[in-house]
């Protein structure tokens, strides 16, 4: 097919271009992706050998669309498409003697890692109440990410947190060693290391890897960075691609800077802007461009709507987070009235906790839904029983899948054998498998150490045919450990509805597999769970269920919906504030908010609330300065808030029009002030009735009135959205809009 006929010109200057760096400033729904399958398509065209091409992307569903696009555009097959976790992996796994790791070694999911933090914990005598396991273990990920080792870590730890944190970051990396783990970052930090002490790999692999290519670059962090920049470091054939206006990911250890300095890291870059919007309306559009140009933080440029018209963008507020559910529930109502089928539809959050009364609305009303949290499937105690059945066949030194599987289904290994055998395989310096095999060692009872052995022979067992496809491999762990039996109950106790559940998960997760053996004839089980431990939310999104989709804005980054809407736009949610009196970013905030919106084709409601009910208490909620900012263009506003009754009425108070919006000032105190004095000191003289200002907080507003009572200074102010505000001048920081 002819690669480059249905291409604007943006877009074939980005594919057509072969050697030296680029920088391809993709802005959403630019078609993106298409440049990016249609360039590796093109390199390969041109005589570039299939190998030789490496595409990194972050999720295992961008790795599998462009793979499927790649291969559907009739070229030979062989590039190297995957995500950053598994492109490490699969190099650690070929270099692993280089790297000091075993052939085999697990890959540790977040919930492993924080039961190997509060190990480390228990071990140093370390309280919990005193030191959060999660906080701890952010502290070990930044470090990887900036790849600090342990040991200097600990080294040049400041203050009392970093003390302690560098005592477990010590230990957790023992543990890991100990049970041949690697977590998330390791595979990453690894991989880094692994090219920084080994020229002869670093230049093998620029010599294998021709052309590089990146996606959603402004996501790297410092590790990946180096990764890709040290193997394109002899040739510079590295393609960039990505949006600073949509880098959400500096919680987690992104670096904006990565894309904003990359023509400083390469002079002689070539940058190509992909400004036409293929996904969008232009009222969205409009909206979503005004909303982040209040960034400094950016490349500037314009997305372009190709599809022109499009319905006003709502901004709609209600009384409280129940209205705003039935509301919710309304417009998805209509919606579909107007035949757009429900997987069209989306909700997003900044937080999860708002998808309660979403659901109960949605249940209420008879609509179905889905939650993007594909993460909770490989979650369940069923399938990670399952899994760790798998990771020990591959690991047997894992001792952490060990201890969890020993008993289950119950085979009569208590606490108190386990301890006995975990104790005498610590003594040995052996794994908890190894000491199973010879559980005389550990002394126990003549039936306990029939029952561990007979664990042990299990595991030997199901370590014969290791070489089947995955399905098979994982429906006879399913079979020959008694799980299947255990959750079919028995003709005297029937399996439970619990149990019959956790039945149809596990033949699920074996459906899973068997689609993995189709996807990837050649990939063996270490591969399968790869590909499990570094699954994310987005990746099990079912986009053919039938069913509206809920989803924090994190996880609606790279899809696209017909409708989105989106709620909690107030002050402290959106933007989010931990209320721990940490500075937030709040440009990364706005970038958050402008990816919910871009992710909309057609269709954009944006919700907010007047009261909302926070840790049991009702709170007054001022809208979010977002909803300001996007500007009044192609928008429209709805109150459906209740009116207030004001709750005292003085004699003397003051009744004013203001940009069609009438106030009561009902404070005595302040009033009989303001009619006092309009005589203000020197340094607030341009701030006086009538005058608009701006407010960090609240945006633009009138000023009704001023007074001066010979110690403080106040001023009534209008704000557009925000509402009325008294405000103290010496502390507000209000100033002439």
């Amino acid at each position: 097919m002819d690669l480059l006929s249905d291409l604007n010109e943006s877009q074939k200057r980005a594919v057509t271009h072969i050697d030296g760096p680029m920088l391809v400033l993709a802005g959403a729904g630019s078609g993106k992706t298409r440049v990016i399958t249609r360039r590796v398509a093109y390199l390969i065209s041109q005589g570039a050998s299939p190998w030789s091409v490496l595409a990194i992307t972050f999720t295992n569903k961008a790795a599998g669309e462009m793979k499927r696009r790649i291969e559907s555009l009739g070229v030979s097959r062989g590039a190297v498409v995957g995500t950053f976790h598994s492109f490490c992996f699969r190099l650690l796994r070929e270099f692993a003697e280089a790297a000091r790791l075993p052939k085999e070694f697990s890959i540790y999911d977040k919930n492993d890692q924080t039961r190997c933090v509060k190990d480390a914990l228990k071990r140093l005598e370390i309280p919990k109440d005193q030191f959060a396991p999660g906080a701890i273990q952010s502290a070990i990920s930044r470090a990887k990410n900036m790849l600090i080792d342990s040991n200097r870590y600990a080294a040049e730890a400041k203050g009392f947190f970093q003390k302690t944190a560098g005592r477990v970051y010590q230990l957790y990396q023992r543990i890991l060693a100990e049970n041949r783990a690697l977590d998330f970052d390791d595979l990453l930090f690894r991989t880094a290391s692994l090219m920084r002490d080994h020229p002869d790999i670093r230049q093998m692999l620029g010599q294998r890897y021709r052309y590089v290519l990146v996606d959603e670059y402004q996501d790297t962090n410092h590790a990946q960075y180096l990764i890709v920049h040290t193997i394109a470091m002899d040739h510079e054939n590295i393609c960039v691609t990505g949006d600073p206006d949509q880098s959400i990911y500096g919680w987690r250890g992104a670096d904006i800077s990565n894309i904003l300095e990359f023509e400083s890291d390469y002079p002689n870059a070539l940058v190509v802007r992909l400004q036409e919007n293929y996904r969008s309306t232009e009222p969205i559009l409009s909206a979503a461009d005004s909303l982040i140009a209040h960034n400094r933080q950016r490349k500037p440029k314009r997305l372009i709507s190709t599809r022109g018209g499009g319905s006003n963008v709502n901004v709609i507020r209600t009384d409280d987070e129940h209205a705003e559910a039935d509301e919710v529930t309304k417009i998805v109502t209509a919606l579909v009235a107007e035949d757009v089928p429900c997987r069209d539809i989306a909700v997003f959050y900044r937080v999860n906790a708002l998808s309660r009364l979403l659901e109960q609305a949605f249940r209420r009303a008879g609509i179905a839904y889905q939650i993007a949290r594909g993460v909770e499937f490989y979650n369940r105690k069923e399938i990670k029983d399952v899994l760790a059945y798998l990771r020990l066949l591959l690991n047997r030194d894992d001792d952490l899948a060990c201890r969890r599987i020993i008993n289950v289904p119950a085979r009569g290994i208590g606490a108190t054998t386990l301890a006995r055998l975990a104790g005498a395989a610590e003594s040995a310096g052996v794994s908890l498998l190894e000491a199973a095999g010879d559980p005389s060692v550990a002394g126990l009872p003549k039936a306990a150490a029939a029952r561990v052995a007979a664990f042990s022979q299990l595991i030997n067992k199901l370590s014969t045919e290791l070489n089947n496809p995955v399905r098979d491999i994982v429906e006879r762990v399913v079979i020959h450990s008694g799980l299947e039996a255990t959750m079919k109950g028995t003709g005297s106790k029937p399996a439970s509805d619990e149990q019959r559940q956790a039945l149809r998960n596990v033949e699920e997760l074996i459906t899973s597999a068997a689609e993995f053996d189709q996807d990837n004839p050649d990939a063996t089980l270490s591969d399968y769970i790869n590909m499990v431990s570094l699954v994310s939310d987005v990746d099990m999104v079912d986009s053919e269920s039938g069913a509206v989709t809920f989803m924090t804005l994190h996880a609606a980054k790279g899809l696209e919906f017909p409708a989105v809407i989106i709620i909690g736009c107030e002050e402290g949610l959106l933007p989010f504030s931990r209320g721990d009196g940490k500075e937030r970013d709040t440009e990364e905030e706005r970038r958050l908010a402008f990816v919910g919106m871009t992710r909309a084709q057609d269709r954009l409601y944006l919700t907010s609330v007047k009261y909302r009910q926070l840790r049991g208490k009702t709170t007054r909620q001022v809208e979010s300065p977002f909803l300001a900012e996007i500007g009044d263009e192609s928008i429209s506003r709805t109150d459906k808030t209740t009116p207030e009754m004001p709750s005292y009425r003085p004699a003397i108070g003051v009744k004013r029009a203001c940009d069609g919006f009438y106030e009561d000032i009902d404070n005595r105190r302040i009033i009989e002030a303001m009619e006092a004095s309009d005589s203000l000191p020197d340094e607030f003289a341009g701030i006086s009735r009538g005058r608009l200002v701006r407010h960090e907080k609240f945006g633009t507003g009138k000023v009704l009135e001023t007074s001066y009572d010979g110690t403080r200074t106040r001023a009534v102010v209008q704000f557009r959205y925000a509402g009325k505000k008294t405000l103290i001048l010496e502390y507000a920081g209000l100033k002439p809009a």
